[in-house]
């Protein structure tokens, strides 16, 4: 997939693939040295926090990071990781394993809010292979068994790591070191025995060649079972709108429902029904023989919501293996191997046919009653009337006639809304494989005091989705225009069967079948990743007063090519139920330097035990982008005396655009939207004087002919421009020496997305009238009017909606951790072994976002709702207790999120506001032996209440089932064999 290279990009390339493995050449003279004497007194080991290359005697880091360790992990009882890290404080809840409509097959990580293609996720501090043409990893394709820990750090980090670490980056550390064999099973239901869940695991590892060499390979499976809302019941078996006063909830559900109705399409006509007067909002209702009533949209709604998933489906299997082999001391070489493959279905109710137009034959219908053809045949028309490009299907200029003069039209037009139950639910099967491969090369460097590590690394995800239960609006149309005996379809080609969808089941199956279409699609990330890093310090050429500076520097060059492949039926829309998804296809490549220093200034002096200076740059030179884009950083930390240290971060972020983003092909639409210019608009003064303001002739504006609907572009844009994010955090971490195992964070952060990518406008409508408003005026240089383009009549030609850097986001809050650990002996108890704490918490104080230079911002901290989504909640905080004893280990976690409310203060709901949620989880974990052990538990368990919502809920569940348990308490089981 990857293309030939320009020769300059070449040998940038070359350059940076022989620099990966330079350092092999440049370390080996030390390795022949032999240390002096007194270098072999005892050296303290110094490690790599994440958020930093620099290798430093202890976790101390300018940035907060939070840990998730493999015990807690264990404890948990989670199979999918993101379950439990978006129980953080810091994280906003993704895609999940409850996430139903929305949901495209994956699992995503999303701190602060900001959207999973802002978090970085690494693995062993290395890029994981993106999944999805925004850019997002897909969690799904990291092996859960060997998960050391992980590491969350939050803020800008991409002066360390590059490209979309602007909210922060989540770090995946593996057990790369493991002896000996571990299996592993579990198990996982609710109380009702549903919704199971299950798992196993067999890890082997092995030192060789006298401990110099170590293998690991680790198979994984599990297993997710589905279970759909019918299935669960209750509140969770309907669907729920508001009441007229919107007090209460009320079932509700589509106006697509199965019997399906039909509203007139050409203005000022209408269907005559008895005893109603004759009225352009009156609906047909059809009736099972064929006839038509008034329809009701109090009554005459449809139940979508049983067969809908509360849980998805996922089977998962993993295969990975890692190996290191000390080549001679300080060297050693190291790879990884990947494979994953997983797969989750979601399922929708059966395909909508939801406001399509679709001409009809009429007089010589079999399947409408004499009364319905009467009924109807006032929606035609005499006069001509067109069909807009909207609607390909139909598209065309016709005048309805009545050919042999009995009264009746012979075919007319109507919008229909219909439930295809007649072919089944919407079934969409997301098949994801993963594979990536690295190699590496670290070692030992005597003389800057560190070391190096150099590695190449290739990636690949694979996805294909099969969509069912969907069907063609060409073949509907086809199959509902009649020969003259309405016997057989007015064009037989292709095998087409009369189509009725005039009452409910009365559809053939013959028919059913020829408007069925199986879509698919396939899609491929492709990475290509290299790069290397020296990191060490001066102690070995000079040293200032305070002592060495650390120092880390190196490069690395990305490739990330994707390509989207889907059906015809996918690309050009020719659905019901699904949305058009057009082919993308498209590459980048990154060339990257960085540098990153720590200089100590002060130290051991009067309130100055230490004072450090933390500095990191990057300039990366991206194909897609006309010039180089800096990052930077700087930081520092202040310990005034051991037990407290103060400590400040500045840090420039970017995110460079997607593949999506960049190479989205244009496509085009027309909505409904009226020049505000035009004749048919008839402005008045002041939008008269806007039209001549941005361009338009004055001899034009008012005389201009248009049509009701107006041609739109929208797609990727090849010039977009990485965003940037600014990232404040300050805080101080305190840990007093006279209450040992004891420490407390807490820490401010304020991050501020510029040029942030975002779809302009919203519509044409929207952006008309923004431009020949009152605030914008018809200003040229306005983004708004910018974007409607006219030919040299005045007319539109079009309104580009494309992707562009308008938006700003902002999120600001402040973090407290606090940990504890200690024996019930040393608080005055009986040595009845020891206690820890841990403690997360975050207060959001604002989650902002401002579309535009014109739009009022969108406050989402406390909210949830239609224009916001998934709650903020301001307060989240989550406790960890853990009480052992020997061999026994008790587990208690408290998840609490405060209170949310609606975010559309000019729109009353039932559901204004969701009351605060604490979630209980107990587990136990017992140590048969060395070699056997056992955890087991109960999630929610005092079954807090999943909030049931109307018209403000999310697509899924009547709700939002990421934030908020939708299954209730829930038990599991896990069982570890380890040798």
């Amino acid at each position: 997939m990857f293309n030939a290279l320009s020769t300059r990009k070449r040998l940038l390339a070359t350059t940076v693939l022989c620099g990966a493995i330079a350092p092999m050449a440049i370390a080996m003279p030390a390795f022949a040295q032999t240390a002096p004497a007194a270098a072999e007194a005892v050296q303290v080991e110094e490690i790599v926090v994440t958020g930093s290359r620099i290798a430093r005697p202890d976790l101390v880091s300018s940035s907060p990071v939070a840990t998730v360790g493999e015990k807690e992990l264990e404890q948990s009882g989670v199979v999918n990781t993101e379950n439990l890290l978006n129980t953080l404080p810091q994280a906003v809840p993704g895609i999940t394993s409850t996430v139903n409509n929305g949901s495209n097959g994956t699992a995503t990580v999303n701190l602060r809010g900001l959207g999973s293609n802002r978090t970085l996720v690494l693995v062993d501090g290395k890029r994981q292979t993106p999944t999805t043409q925004a850019g997002s990893v897909d969690l799904n394709l990291i092996p859960p068994a060997l998960i050391k820990r992980i590491e969350v750090v939050s803020g800008g980090g991409s002066a360390v790591y590059g490209s979309d670490a602007v909210a922060g980056v989540v770090n995946f550390i593996l057990k790369n070191d493991f002896e000996g064999m571990e299996v592993s099973a579990g198990y996982q239901a609710t109380d009702d025995g549903e919704a199971p869940i299950y798992s196993g695991d067999v890890t082997f590892g092995a030192n060789f060649a006298d401990r110099k060499g170590n293998v690991v390979l680790s198979l994984g499976y599990n297993k997710r079972e589905a279970l759909t809302q019918g299935e669960r019941g209750g509140m969770l078996g309907s669907a729920w709108g508001d009441n007229a006063t919107r007090t209460g909830l009320v079932p509700s559900g589509s106006g697509s429902m199965e019997p399906g109705r039909v509203d007139p399409f050409v203005a000022t006509k209408f269907i005559t029904l008895p005893g109603v007067a004759n009225l352009a909002a009156n609906s047909a209702f059809f009736l099972p023989d064929g006839g038509v009533r008034l329809y009701n949209a109090t009554n005459d709604t449809y139940n979508f919501a049983p067969v809908n998933y509360v849980q998805t489906p996922q089977e998962r299997f993993s295969v990975t293996s890692l190996a290191s082999y000390e080549i001679k001391p300080g060297l050693t070489a190291y790879a990884k191997g990947n494979f994953v493959n997983s797969k989750v279905v979601t399922q929708l109710a059966p395909t909508p046919v939801g406001n399509r137009i679709f001409r009809f034959s009429l007089d010589n219908n079999p399947f409408l009653t004499a009364a319905a053809k009467t009924a109807l045949n006032s929606i035609g028309s005499s006069t001509a009337y067109s069909i807009p490009a909207s609607s390909p299907w139909a598209t065309g200029t016709y005048t309805d006639i009545d050919t042999d003069g009995d009264g009746l039209f012979d075919t007319v037009t109507g919008s229909f809304n219909k439930r295809l139950s007649d072919v089944g639910p919407r079934v969409a099967a997301f098949n994801f494989t993963g594979f990536q491969i690295q190699l590496g090369l670290k070692g030992d460097i005597e003389a800057i005091n560190g070391g190096f590590d150099s590695y190449f690394q290739y990636g690949n995800s694979h996805g294909s989705n099969t969509l069912l239960g969907d069907t063609s609006l060409v073949r509907i149309q086809q199959g509902l225009l009649l020969n003259a005996a309405g016997t057989a379809c007015a064009d037989p080609s292709g095998g087409c069967v009369p189509v009725n969808i005039f009452g409910q089941g009365n559809m053939s199956a013959a028919a059913a079948n020829f408007i069925k279409t199986r879509i698919n699609s396939s899609q491929d990330y492709e990475q290509l990743y290299a790069g290397f890093t020296f990191n060490g310090d001066t102690a070995n050429m000079f040293s200032l007063p305070a002592g060495p500076i650390g120092f880390a520097v190196g490069g690395e060059y990305r490739a990330e090519d994707f390509a989207f492949n889907p059906s015809q039926d996918l690309a050009t829309g020719n659905l019901t139920g699904f949305n058009a998804s057009p082919a993308v296809a498209g590459r980048f490549d990154v060339y990257e330097a960085y540098a990153e220093v720590l200089v100590p200034i002060l130290k051991d002096l009067p309130f100055v035990k230490s004072l450090d200076l933390e500095l990191a740059g990057r300039v990366s030179d991206y194909t897609t982008q006309s010039d180089p884009v800096e990052t930077y950083k700087v930081a520092g930390t202040w310990k005034p005396f051991d037990d407290l240290m103060l400590r400040a971060s500045y840090n420039k972020a970017i995110r460079a655009p997607s593949v999506g983003e960049l190479y989205a092909p244009q496509s085009n639409g027309f909505p409904t939207s009226t020049d505000n210019c035009s004749a048919r608009a008839a402005p008045n003064a002041a939008t008269r004087q806007a039209c001549i303001n941005s361009g338009v002739s004055a001899s034009a504006v008012g005389v201009i002919n248009a049509n009701q609907q107006t041609q739109t572009l929208s797609g990727g844009n090849p010039n977009l421009r990485p965003e940037e994010g600014k990232t404040i955090t300050y805080g101080f971490a305190y840990t007093p020496s006279w209450l040992p195992n004891f420490s407390i964070t807490g820490d401010y952060f304020s991050i501020e997305i510029t040029d942030a990518i975002a779809n302009f406008g919203g519509s044409a409508s929207n952006v008309m009238n923004v431009c020949y408003g009152t605030l914008v005026n018809g200003n040229p240089s306005s983004p708004y009017c910018q974007a409607i383009n006219r030919l040299p009549n005045g007319s539109i030609d079009y309104i580009s909606l494309t992707a562009q850097n308008v938006a700003t986001v902002k999120t600001e809050g402040f973090d407290v951790g606090i940990t504890y650990r200690t024996t019930l002996e040393d608080l005055g108890l009986p040595d009845w072994g020891s206690l820890s704490i841990r403690s997360l918490y975050t207060n959001t104080w604002e989650s902002t976002t401002t579309p535009d230079e014109i739009s009022t911002p969108i406050k989402c901290a406390d909210k949830f709702g239609t224009r916001c989504g998934n709650p903020t909640p301001r307060h989240k905080l989550r406790t960890a207790a853990n009480w052992k004893m020997n061999q026994f280990g008790l587990n208690l976690v408290w998840n609490h999120l405060d209170d949310v409310n609606d975010d559309a203060p000019a729109t009353k709901y039932t559901v204004e506001r969701i009351g605060a949620k604490n979630y209980w989880d107990l587990s136990a974990d017992w140590e048969v032996s060395d070699n056997v052990a056992f955890t087991g538990g109960v999630k929610n368990l005092t079954q807090e209440a999943y909030p049931i919502l109307g018209g403000n809920a999310s697509p899924s569940n009547s709700g939002y089932p990421a934030t908020y348990d939708v299954l209730g308490r829930t038990f599991f089981l896990n069982a570890r064999l380890r040798y």
